[in-house]
């Protein structure tokens, strides 16, 4: 099995002492960090770094360019951070074990994909879901059937 090559991303942050905790957020993605003292908040930059780029891997999209040299706007100081990211990192299951696993048809997985209900790739021919998203599924799954009368919010 040939491995995935690694990517290396590299963008810009601000962090700054919010009123309970250090914060960082990147300024060419949307996202927003925080931990209590400045190396949490740089782990935790570097989680979200992590995370944002799997999603562009996952979706099969490129992220947008890195700039450079802001200005911080919240008073805070410039970060950089930079992560090296492969979508072997990512624990995944095939699109028939997610079906399995769900207890659904494989259409159903790939359904869902579609639709942004699980999240995964494909790879050649094969295509993959994320572990993470099924586990998510099976923890929000709705009850079958309609609502009863009387249990509308």
């Amino acid at each position: 099995m040939i491995k995935e090559q690694e990517m290396q991303y590299t963008y810009e942050f601000e962090m700054w002492r919010g009123e309970f905790a250090w914060i960082a957020a990147p300024f060419d993605l949307v996202g927003i960090t925080q931990g209590v003292d400045v190396e949490d908040v740089c782990e935790s930059a570097a989680d979200l770094l992590r995370e944002l780029a799997r999603e562009y891997l996952m979706r099969g999209e490129t992220p947008p360019k890195a700039t450079f040299d802001h200005e911080p706007s919240h008073g805070g100081v410039r970060l950089i951070v930079s992560v090296d990211v492969t979508l072997d990192d990512i624990e995944k299951v095939s699109a028939a074990q997610a079906a399995e696993l769900l207890g659904v048809s494989r259409s159903r997985v790939t359904a869902m994909l579609h639709s942004g209900l699980l999240e995964g790739w494909k790879d050649g021919r094969n295509t993959w879901v994320a572990k993470a998203s099924i586990d998510a599924r099976l923890a929000s799954r709705a009850p079958a059937g309609r609502p009863k009368a009387g249990k509308r919010e």
